[in-house]
């Protein structure tokens, strides 16, 4: 039969293991519930910057815009007179500090266009003569004074150009679609306004071009490390930006091929594109926030994506494509610190309440050995005196053992003594009984001789 000492210490190092043992699992548990939400949340939250800062920039154009057609419509402004344009063009761009390409075109093909080329001078791309095909380029100063001739761009009419022909049918303010510049050779898209006369007829557009370049760089300044990787996309799946090195247009001749996301050359990329079109059926379908997780090459990713504001009449979204480990390395690392804690923990529980075990049997020991030395009449009450000393239960108990054991032990020495002298009258009788015996056998004797004695007489 197991004995206490054998069972407590199990039974309390159970207890203890299990209980550690609980408390990590829910630990664990909650933990990875605070990762799943930590993960949502920070992708969101970088969603939403990357969102802002293309918002603002992509304001900043409109406003330019607004103030521009202002100029032009409220008298002004004639916007028949393209000299008096290129002055009021010129003296908004310098004042607003504008990247993009401010530019007006009139019905009779005249137009003028400003655009930085560096801190102090600017660059004047102006077709003056509506019988001339052709658009030269003139450097200008700080102060707008045209200088010397750089470039003359060949048969251009801005009034077959895809930005004016939109805002002409439309009546009112577009976004152009994207189509890749004449400038620069990238990817741009036009925010254009149509200019009325008091008749209604149309006199002219005001654009201004919006580099998507300037998205990128906006992407690669924002984001955390390289292995977080941004794109913008239409409704329709085309890219019109993105971090990744992979080209989202390919030029053929006068043909340009735009990649959708799923067709990305970037695999990552693509995979995150499919799996949105998987999940949504579509970017067209994504709502103002999503996340996606997928697999690529063996490890989770996450896809946010958020749609742009609706205020600025762009169907576009954004998206963040990051790996679950970036945020689970710190974490993995405090988990193994949470598991060496419980495991530490663990063990110095045993530890203590092994100790207590023994701070709560040492003293039954002793007392079952009292208990024991009381049956061998060896007990000796100072044994004992350690255990009486204690001020609980156990002390207790050890003192009326000490009582206890020295009175059995008096009992067992006065009955001793008692036996002791009653075998000593025993064995004294005995002696008399048989002294007697002998004095009457010599008595016998006697009387036999005396008989003797006298019939041989």
């Amino acid at each position: 039969m197991a004995s206490i000492r054998q069972i407590l210490p199990i039974v309390l190092s159970i207890q203890i293991t299990v209980a550690v043992g609980f408390t990590g699992w829910i630990s664990f548990n909650n933990t990875e519930n605070a990762i799943q939400k930590l993960t949502r949340q920070l992708s969101d939250n970088l969603n939403l910057l990357v969102g802002q800062q293309i918002t603002s920039y992509l304001e900043e154009s409109m406003r330019i815009n607004r103030a521009a057609t202002i100029a032009l419509t409220n008298g002004t402004i004639n916007p028949n007179d393209i000299s008096q344009v290129q002055k009021d063009l010129f003296n908004k761009f310098r004042e607003l500090n504008t990247q993009n390409i401010l530019f007006y075109g009139n019905e009779s093909g005249t137009m003028v266009a400003v655009e930085r080329k560096n801190d102090s001078s600017f660059l004047l791309r102006i077709r003056e003569d509506s019988d001339n095909p052709n658009r030269p380029t003139y450097e200008l100063s700080s102060t707008g004074v045209r200088g010397k001739l750089v470039n003359t761009e060949l048969n251009y009419d801005h009034r077959v150009r895809p930005w004016y022909i939109a805002a002409k049918k439309a009546g009112q303010a577009i976004w152009s679609s994207v189509f890749v510049s004449t400038t620069d050779g990238e990817l741009t898209t036009t925010r254009a306004t149509p200019i009325f006369n008091s008749s209604g007829v149309l006199q002219g557009v005001v654009g201004i071009n919006v580099s998507l370049k300037q998205i990128r760089q906006f992407m690669l300044q924002t984001r955390p490390s390289d292995r977080w990787n941004y794109f913008l996309v239409e409704a329709n799946g085309n890219l019109v930006a993105t971090t990744s090195d992979a080209p989202i247009f390919e030029k053929k001749g006068t043909e340009i091929k735009r990649f959708e996301v799923s067709q990305s050359a970037d695999m990552r990329l693509r995979d995150a594109g499919l799996a949105i079109q998987k999940q949504f059926n579509g970017f067209q379908n994504l709502q103002d926030l999503e996340v996606v997780e997928f697999e690529f090459n063996g490890e989770k990713y996450i896809v946010s994506t958020h749609k742009l504001n609706k205020d600025l009449q762009l169907d576009w979204s954004v998206g963040i494509i990051v790996p679950k480990s970036i945020f689970m390395q710190e974490i993995d690392a405090n988990r193994r610190f949470t598991l060496i804690v419980i495991v530490i923990m663990l063990g110095a529980n045993i530890v203590i309440g092994l100790a207590i075990a023994s701070w709560l049997l040492r003293p039954i020991k002793d007392l079952m050995s009292a208990a024991k030395k009381i049956e061998e009449d060896s007990f000796d009450p100072e044994e004992l005196a350690t255990v009486a000393e204690r001020k609980d239960e156990l002390g207790q108990m050890a003192r009326v053992f000490q009582e206890m054991g020295s009175t059995i032990l008096e009992r067992q020495n006065g009955m001793k003594r008692q036996l002791s002298k009653l075998r000593a009258e025993k064995d004294e009788a005995k002696k008399m009984a048989i002294a007697s015996q002998m004095g009457l056998g010599n008595s016998l004797q006697s009387i036999l001789n005396r008989s003797r004695a006298a019939r041989n007489k």
